[in-house]
């Protein structure tokens, strides 16, 4: 209920038409044509082949209910259809394309960096059930200062459901008739089907866009795409790892010569390599300010800070929080480039890296640990306690502080007296039949049950055989997938670590004894809360999560004040 926060709606009559509407796109699409007014078509320029209109039983009552819901507030209608579109919709369809709407408060926060002015056109990609024109509408009622009618707006939408829906919301607030909707996919758009929606040249004054998220490995091929947009940007302003947000945000560079734009972007983007690769050339034709509005639970509120501000900790507090960057254009900014967010470090510059004392990897991925990643009672019952099939492991699904910064035998002991999965099963590289009667019979049951078809299985040889031996104990992990301050742990206990963990390999030079290995995880850890306050570094995801990548954490900076003195080395740099 996210999206009928603080509105002024009937959640008694919505919540009784949502679930009518239950994974239902037909019904909703249905309601839909029967809100349609006279000229709801008309406003859809490419306007697709919508079906036929039929009156059923529990037409009325689903009508009477939407009514019931909106009569309060007419222009919480976009809201209401968002949130009727997230009950009719399957869950993995809306995540296939990305289509997460805007709450009321977040859209008004970005409406309200656009600073309109009289006879200026807004564009609204990926406009979904009309939460951007609306608030905007809203404003203009209230103040005299621009007229609606001086304004034009185009908002872009793929989904034939979320077009007319736009339409509608447009309709019942009685927008003017240049308020429209172009049915189309975003990324194909150019001036010239700007031009055949008005019927006249017009040039982008703003942008306000909420775009979809999708993830780049869900996108499938799109080099087409990249490199069209790559023109202007050069061939490494698009990375390959770049979502469909990025794409949205560089297309609509291209087609804004000047004005400025609001997005509404993921906060793991301000950091990550493919956002510094965009936004990098961004930077020399706009000024770029970025912000966070998100939901207060303690004291019941929206809030909004500023990115540098929005600490960690609190991020890992949060579970409604959104990343707005605003780019206003540099006028005469030929040659100019404004260096990114780059807050300075307090103290002596760092001398070393982290990439430069230690190697990281990604732990052992097994491919099915419900399979590989056996409890105790489990490798006891098949009889492979005190045998070579099994080793140990830091288990996985396992919470951050139940990982010890000095993590040792009686830490894992206790951890398998609990019942976690902490044996890891490694079957060596022979024929089943050479092997116990208990494992061959397991063998079978995974092959039942498909475990040698899974991706990761299957391309080994046979399927069951991991090669532990290539991975070798990690001196330290890290815990880069996780809510609030990640941290390093001092691997005492010698066991493997799987996916969940990153695997931290010392230089041999810099392997010590046992009470400044424990020194050593304490300073790592403190540069690290050092480094993640200074830069806001890590990918930060809707509910607190925060992720680090290999490639993001072997940069992080040590300072000679701290680490290096406490380990006794005059410079880490003369042990390589």
């Amino acid at each position: 209920m996210t999206l009928l926060k603080n509105s002024r709606i009937n959640q008694r009559s919505i919540a009784s038409l949502s679930r009518t509407l239950s994974h239902d796109r037909e019904a909703l699409m249905q309601l839909l044509l029967s809100l349609c007014k006279k000229n709801t078509l008309h406003r859809i320029a490419r306007c697709p082949t919508y079906p036929v209109r039929t009156i059923t039983v529990d037409l009325k009552e689903r009508l009477q209910l939407f009514h019931d819901s909106v009569s309060c507030d007419r222009y919480e209608i976009s809201n209401i259809l968002a949130f009727l579109f997230e009950s009719a919709a399957e869950r993995k369809c809306r995540k296939l394309s990305g289509q997460y709407f805007t709450p009321r408060y977040v859209a008004k926060k970005a409406i309200s960096f656009l600073e309109l002015k009289h006879g200026e056109t807004i564009m609204d990609p990926g406009c979904g059930t009309g939460i951007f024109p609306l608030g905007i509408l809203r404003n203009l009622a209230n103040s005299a200062t621009v007229d609606c009618g001086s304004l034009t707006y185009l908002g872009v939408e793929s989904d034939p459901i979320l077009a007319l829906s736009t339409a509608i919301s447009l309709d019942w607030v009685n927008a003017p008739m240049n308020w429209r909707v172009l049915y189309a996919n975003f990324l194909y758009v150019d001036r010239h089907d700007i031009k055949k929606v008005f019927g006249h040249d017009l040039s982008v004054d703003a942008i306000i866009a909420n775009p979809p998220y999708v993830r780049h490995h869900l996108l499938g091929r799109r080099k087409g795409i990249t490199n069209k947009l790559s023109m202007r940007w050069g061939n490494k302003s698009l990375s390959l790892r770049s979502g469909l947000h990025s794409l949205f945000l560089a297309h609509s560079a291209e087609l804004l010569e000047r004005g400025r734009m609001i997005f509404i972007v993921p906060m793991e983007m301000i950091a990550s390599k493919y956002g510094s690769a965009l936004l990098e050339p961004l930077q020399r034709t706009f000024t770029v300010k970025d912000s966070v509005v998100y939901y207060d639970h303690k004291n019941s509120a929206w809030k909004t800070e500023n990115l540098h501000q929005f600490n960690l900790e609190k991020h890992s507090e949060v579970r409604q929080a959104w990343t707005l960057a605003y780019f206003q254009y540099i006028p005469n900014c030929a040659g100019q480039r404004l260096s990114p967010r780059t807050p300075k470090a307090e103290g002596k510059a760092a001398a070393l890296r982290l990439k430069d004392i230690a190697a990281l990897h990604r732990g052992i991925s097994t491919g099915a640990n419900e399979f590989f990643v056996l409890t105790d009672a489990k490798v006891n019952a098949m009889g492979l306690s005190d045998t070579d099939y099994v080793r140990m492991v830091i288990p996985t699904r396992i919470r951050k502080d139940e990982l010890p910064t000095i993590f040792t035998i009686k830490d894992w002991s206790r951890l398998k007296e609990n019942g976690k999965p902490c044996w890891l099963l490694c079957l060596p590289y022979k024929n089943p039949d050479e092997l116990p009667c208990s494992i061959r019979e397991y063998i079978r049951k995974g092959e039942r049950d498909g475990i040698h078809l899974i991706p990761t299985c299957k391309h080994r040889k046979p399927w069951y055989h991991i090669k532990v031996d290539q991975h070798h104990i990690s001196d330290l992990v890290f815990t880069y997938m996780s809510r609030g301050y990640p941290k390093f742990i001092y691997n005492e206990a010698r066991a493997y670590n799987l996916t969940n963990l990153l695997g931290i390999y010392l230089s041999a030079s810099i392997r010590t004894s046992e009470p400044k290995m424990t020194n050593l995880v304490q300073q790592l850890n403190i540069e690290l809360k050092k480094w993640i306050d200074q830069e806001a570094v890590g990918r930060k995801y809707f509910g607190g999560l925060v992720k680090f990548e290999p490639g993001d954490l072997k940069n992080m900076p040590i300072y000679e004040q701290g680490l290096v003195k406490s380990l006794g080395i005059v410079s880490l740099a003369s042990s390589f």
